[in-house]
């Protein structure tokens, strides 16, 4: 739990340094992009950390291209 809260505190100090300079900068686009990306790698980091079984993304391959056979 202490790592999660490491990371969480890692996330926060990243965007605090990031994204006043991007707002500044009318960057609004550059800064949705990076709460996206932000979160989604806290989110995953902590459900890794968690040990939640999460599903394996090669598995959704035959289904997306299995109509090509």
């Amino acid at each position: 739990m202490a790592s999660v809260i490491g990371v969480l505190a890692l996330a926060a100090g990243v965007f605090w340094l990031e994204a006043p300079g991007l707002i500044r900068r009318k960057r609004i686009r550059e800064l949705i992009w990076l709460l996206a990306f932000l979160g989604a790698g806290t989110a995953l980091y902590a459900a890794l950390t968690l040990e939640v079984r999460l599903p394996n993304p090669f598995e959704i391959i035959p289904w997306m291209f299995g109509w090509l056979r």
